[in-house]
């Protein structure tokens, strides 16, 4: 099924939940997750992890009497998939969108060369592969 991109906050809450529990789960150890911030009911919860699963980004366990869902991606392709049509959506490039997010944050020495190293790795990677 083909993925669709946009999901709400709520949905976004559940996927969390999800990539951190690294174990499928019930719709009420969810809604139990999130007491702290939703206050749902986990009638409420199915709803949206049907929605997900609609978008491709959840799966379920349907072998026993209840339903245990998983992420159907990881989180990094998660965030892969959202700058990318972020970048598609604004029109942007990936240089001015890094631009404009190193601009809009307070960034540290220490976050510059973290994404320094990222760079560096990239191109090491594109290097070996032009190799091949």
């Amino acid at each position: 099924m083909k993925q669709k991109v946009r999901i709400s906050d709520a949905e976004l809450d559940i996927m969390r939940v999800l990539w951190q529990s690294h174990n499928p789960m019930k719709a009420s150890e969810i809604v139990k997750e999130l007491s702290g911030d939703r206050t749902w009911k986990t009638q409420t919860c199915h709803v949206l992890l049907g929605r997900l699963a609609e978008k491709g980004y959840v799966d379920a366990d349907r072998s026993g009497y209840t339903h245990k869902f998983f992420p159907a991606l990881s989180e990094e392709e998660f965030l892969a998939k959202q700058s990318s049509t972020l970048a598609e959506r604004v029109g942007s490039t990936l240089p001015s969108m890094i631009a404009s997010l190193i601009d809009a944050n307070n960034v540290t020495e220490e976050e510059l060369d973290e994404i320094s190293a990222l760079l560096a790795a990239k191109r090491r990677e594109l290097a070996n592969g032009k190799k091949n």
